[in-house]
């Protein structure tokens, strides 16, 4: 494992995420512009957190969470957003490392629980997580709607 720094995310920092979020997680469309919006929105509610790896003040690496209350649990969870990792430093143990932040974050505000997604076709995530002691529970399902046409 190599020597990274974990710290909450800063404005300057947008530019390495967006990135990451346009190499690594396959979103080549989400521009610099949009992402600052929408996480300058992100940080004005306490519930959401994104933390950056850095290695010699570079970021390799993000995760992105938001906290949430659910029906079943009483200490509420926390949902994992966004993960990703540079392509060139991956399977180094960042991401692990990354996870292990969040969790002891989360200890600290007395969660317990986690829930995330990943896309079907991701083996390689999927071993990750479960490597990571996370278990698959679920199907996740999404639909995106038409505003325009769709009032009812």
């Amino acid at each position: 494992m190599i020597n990274i720094q974990i710290r909450e995310a800063k404005k300057d920092d947008y530019t390495g995420i967006c990135l990451l979020i346009n190499k690594e997680l396959g979103y080549p469309d989400v521009n610099i512009d949009e992402l600052s919006f929408r996480m300058e929105k992100m940080n004005q509610d306490d519930n959401y957190h994104t933390f950056v790896a850095l290695l010699d003040g570079k970021i390799v690496g993000f995760i992105g969470t938001v906290q949430g209350i659910a029906f079943e649990i009483n200490s509420g969870f926390i949902r994992i957003i966004a993960l990703a990792i540079s392509r060139e430093y991956q399977n180094k143990g960042i991401g692990s490392s990354l996870l292990k932040h969040v969790e002891n974050f989360a200890i600290l505000k007395g969660i317990t629980a986690f829930a995330l997604n990943s896309g079907m076709k991701r083996m390689d995530a999927h071993m990750f997580y479960e490597r990571n002691g996370y278990e698959k529970k679920s199907y996740g399902f999404g639909k995106d709607i038409d505003f325009i046409d769709k009032i009812v």
